[in-house]
């Protein structure tokens, strides 16, 4: 879809955006009103495709994610999570998952050819201020425990996985 289509709804600049949002995440009215931005809703957007709100006792909501998901792993962790979803799944070890006494660089998602298809990414040429800094983590107060959660419970699967293949997982 061409979001270019949809840029005359936005507000004028990124500070009106996340301001707008950030009065909207007790008031449903304004989330509504936002809507007219056509664009996605960022309170907490990860978390929303998880489950509708964290659980309050951080051991209740580790088993509710535990039971939820097979694997579950922060994206910063890729390769080394699809290491160990394939071998839980498929009881194999490849080579290319072992780490070597040398630490060789491994990698599984991102190839050494440019994969931007010459695109420039907004996230590394962008600067956001302190006070848009404020407002995304009023935003995604719920998304960093999420993320600490995940980063949590993917520290004990790969532990379990390497403890029970006897392999360092890279």
């Amino acid at each position: 879809r061409d979001h270019r289509n949809n840029a005359h709804f936005m507000p004028s600049s990124l500070d009106e955006w996340l301001e707008a949002w950030t009065l909207a995440l007790d008031n449903e009215t304004k989330a509504e009103e936002n809507k007219q931005f056509h664009c996605y809703d960022p309170r907490n957007y990860q978390t929303s495709w998880v489950y509708n709100e964290l659980k309050e006792d951080e051991s209740e909501d580790l088993e509710t994610l535990k039971h939820r998901f097979a694997v579950i792993a922060p994206f910063d962790r890729m390769d080394t999570a699809i290491c160990t979803i394939y071998i839980q799944f498929s009881g194999r070890v490849p080579a290319e998952c072992i780490c070597s006494s040398k630490e060789t660089e491994r990698k599984l998602i991102h190839d050494k050819h440019d994969a931007t298809h010459g695109v420039k990414h907004h996230g590394s040429s962008y600067n956001t201020t302190s006070e848009q800094d404020a407002l995304i983590e009023k935003l995604t107060t719920d998304d960093a425990l999420l993320y600490n959660r995940t980063v949590e419970l993917f520290k004990g699967t790969l532990k379990k996985t390497e403890e029970e293949y006897g392999v360092k997982i890279c």
